[in-house]
């Protein structure tokens, strides 16, 4: 994930010095680099982000990331993850 996120996420910042829970836009994540983001996770993980999670909020952090990858591999993608929560989010 932080490997992709370094890779992909164009961040002025090292992906590897992030909390989970740290917001990536904030951190300096475009709209364009969280599609090469999706592209570079889709690739390297070998699934498909369902429509249902092509979402800003799904990219705002690694945990929400993390948790949308996991419902990906379970098969649940349809699931909203604005939905899930984050330790130490207000959700």
């Amino acid at each position: 994930m932080r490997s992709s996120l370094q890779r992909a996420g164009r961040l002025p910042v090292d992906a590897w010095t992030l909390a989970d829970t740290d917001d990536l836009f904030d951190a300096g994540l475009t709209s364009h680099a969280s599609v090469a983001l999706l592209v570079d996770l889709e690739d390297a993980i070998g699934v498909e982000f369902p429509d249902a999670l092509l979402r800003k909020s799904t990219f705002s952090s690694i945990a929400t990331i993390r948790a949308a990858l996991a419902r990906v591999q379970e098969g649940r993608g349809g699931l909203d993850t604005s939905a899930v929560a984050v330790p130490g989010s207000r959700r």
